[in-house]
């Protein structure tokens, strides 16, 4: 005898249990099936070829009106085992039954071959299963309520499109806008099945992009007052958490400070490269693990499609969502939620002086003199003290030795090297204050920036200046001059001089010809030279220093507005760069004002060029007869650049012909120079 319709839920025992949700959907699944029986929806055929399909007098029947409806046993909610990753994820998300129920089937259905096998057959499908609204409706909801509009309703609230389930893709549907709704595939996505199953680790999608913190307080120290504020902001509901402050300055430190003393997880994501897809896979993976979130780079998320992503994400979450480095982007969402700011800052110099000793250890070749000079040097909040500190330990550990000055200099160029690499490329430098002749008046100009930059902490900030100043208080210098006169050479021995990595900005790297990108880069290399670690060099800035024109068209419009955002970042700008340009009449006068320095490269006198001369040509040349320097300084009026460019193709020359530098050679590879470069007069000017 078949079993009727009204036989109970608890009276349908799945042959294997294991766990309480296959035990709940083959329960489901099996009611449905009797109801289908009884409904004459699919057949009862004893050979099982044709089970699932109607035949003709089944169809007339179910044509025919029916003059009393036949009683239902409606499904009572059932309570998952709280300790059960579902059962978590009911209490977490503040799942309604029937959602629990309906999660409950979909993962049966992924890990239960019996219940997909039930499903495929009350779905009449016996060659390949497939889960369908159809379907769902008839197991989940159909026996929740004798009344259809309401079981109806209920499917839908549960599946529409603005609740959690769908919004972080919980559920995902197939063909949602080629089939009629009970015709749509539905499924779990495979995070959450895994997540149901117990995969603890994280989301695949997100492993290159985030990074999970246990609730503890971290390694480090930060702002009591600012910690205050972050941690009632982080206990709070539905607020935007904005933590803006230069790079490695201690911001993702002190949510994880925060997130401690509410006892929660903390999830950072970075937004760089981040997409749609995600975004939504952030927050999903945020709500499964109960762990509060937190994007950093997230100037690079408010733009476009992933913005309308977190805008759709935050109306589901109810968690306090942090963004790290939002900066003017931070309008973007303004409007969604209370914003609470917080700005972290680099602590002054002195006590910079003391985190530098704290987290370097006592265990170092280091002398006073030397940490106060990578204080000074080093523009770093807290958390990148922290970890070049650690790099730089652990450098030295590996080579058995003491830490020193070195270990720090290279720990601090690994933190920012990625940031740097997109839009720049560093430069050795090789060569010394002996291989460049300058004017008195100009080498007194380029002692004064050296000085500027190697004693600024102590003006600024033990001398007050910093006070008087306000803004603008990094040191941006413009050389100018004609070409090979040694602009690009000078700021590669700043660089040396001061122990400074030097980055020449790849200019064609920079500029792009979509909106707003150029901006983006450009400002991803000032946030990194911020730091101090860095003098960044603008090669032939003539570009992005233009002088502004009447906007007549597109192109000046856009060429307007990289030239303002020069502008505003120099005003706030606390690195280190040095902008070159052979024009220096093409820079726009406002640039040119919030310079800290302009120093002008003239064109080599005589007694220069003799001094060049004889500075290029190494002590290791051999030479075959005695050179005339002051012969070839009035025989051809070269830069410095164009000077050395003759002895290395007269080095050339020699070696090719068997014999050393003489003045034949010198004087042939000169004209050649002259040639080459389209010159009608040899001996002239080159420019």
């Amino acid at each position: 005898m078949d079993p009727s319709p009204e036989t109970p839920a608890s009276d349908a025992r799945p042959r294997i249990t294991d766990a309480d949700y296959v035990t709940r959907a083959r329960g489901l699944i099996e009611r449905a099936i009797r109801r289908r029986w009884a409904d004459g929806l699919i057949t009862k055929d004893s050979d099982g070829v044709f089970t699932a399909f109607l035949g003709a007098g089944e169809i007339e029947r179910l044509m025919r009106p029916t003059t009393a409806a036949e009683p239902v046993t409606i499904v009572e909610d059932y309570a998952y085992d709280p300790g059960s990753p579902l059962g978590k994820l009911v209490a977490n998300l503040g799942l309604a039954p029937s959602e629990a129920d309906l999660i409950a089937l979909l993962l049966a259905c992924e890990v239960d071959p019996a219940s997909s096998r039930l499903v495929a057959y009350l779905g009449g499908n016996q060659q390949q299963f497939a889960m369908t609204i159809d379907l769902t409706y008839e197991i989940v909801y159909r026996l929740r309520d004798t009344r259809q509009a309401v079981t109806a309703a209920l499917l839908h609230r549960d599946l529409a499109p603005h609740r959690r389930l769908r919004r972080l893709r919980y559920i995902v549907l197939d063909g949602a806008d080629s089939r009629v709704t009970l015709a749509q595939g539905l499924r779990l996505h495979p995070r959450l099945t895994a997540w149901l199953v117990g995969g603890e680790s994280l989301d695949a999608e997100l492993t290159a992009h985030a990074r999970l913190f246990a609730p503890r307080d971290p390694l480090g120290e930060v702002d009591a007052e600012q910690l205050k504020r972050v941690t009632a902001a982080l206990q709070s509901p539905e607020r935007l958490l904005m933590v803006d402050g230069p790079a490695r300055s201690g911001r993702e430190l002190l949510l994880r400070f925060g997130a401690a003393r509410c006892g929660r997880e903390l999830l950072v994501v970075g937004g760089r490269g981040l997409g749609a897809e995600r975004v939504v896979a952030a927050f999903r993976e945020a709500s499964l693990r109960g762990a509060l979130l937190a994007f950093t780079e997230a100037s690079e998320l408010l733009s476009a499609e992933p913005l309308l992503r977190l805008r759709e994400c935050l109306d589901v979450v109810e968690d306090t969502v942090s963004l790290i480095g939002s900066g003017e982007s931070s309008t973007a969402v303004a409007g969604l939620r209370p914003l609470v700011n917080v700005a972290v800052t680099v602590p002054p110099h002195t006590e910079r002086q003391r985190m530098w000793r704290t987290y370097l250890g006592d265990d170092t070749a280091l002398e006073e003199k030397q940490v106060k000079e990578i204080a000074a040097l080093y523009n770093l909040g807290i958390a990148g003290i922290i970890q070049a500190s650690s790099n730089a330990r652990d450098t030295a550990t590996f080579e058995g030795r003491k830490l020193n000055r070195r270990d720090v200099a290279l720990a601090v160029r690994n933190l920012f090297d990625s940031d740097l690499s997109t839009v720049a490329q560093r430069a050795e430098v090789n060569q010394s204050w002996e291989d460049v002749v300058l004017p008195e008046d100009l080498a007194e100009s380029v002692e004064h920036i050296i000085d500027r930059i190697r004693w600024r902490n102590d003006v600024l900030g033990d001398w007050g200046f910093a006070r008087k100043m306000g803004k603008g208080l990094g040191i941006t210098v413009l050389f100018s001059g004609e070409p090979g006169t040694g602009k690009s050479m000078v700021a590669g021995l700043v660089a040396r001089e001061l122990g400074l990595d030097l980055y020449m900005i790849d200019l064609a790297r920079v500029t792009s010809k979509w909106l707003g990108e150029t901006e983006k880069n450009l400002g991803r290399a000032f946030d990194a030279a911020e730091a101090g670690h860095v003098l960044l060099l603008f090669d032939e800035a003539d570009s992005i220093l233009g002088k502004r024109s009447e906007v007549k068209s597109s192109n000046d419009r856009y060429a307007n507005l990289e030239t303002n955002f020069i502008l505003t970042r120099l005003e706030q700008f606390s690195g280190i760069a040095i902008f070159t340009t052979n024009l220096a009449q093409a820079v726009d006068p406002a640039v040119s004002r919030r310079m800290s320095a302009h120093v002008k490269f003239t064109f080599p006198e005589i007694e220069q060029r003799v001094e060049l001369w004889r500075r290029m040509i190494p002590k290791e040349t051999p030479l075959d007869e005695e050179i005339d320097f002051n012969e070839l300084a009035s025989q051809f009026e070269l830069s410095g650049g164009f000077i050395r460019n003759v002895v290395l193709r007269a080095a050339y020359l020699a070696i090719r012909e068997g014999k050393g530098l003489t003045m034949d050679i010198l004087g042939r590879a000169a004209r050649q120079e002259y040639s080459e470069r389209g010159s009608l007069l040899v001996g002239g000017r080159l420019v």
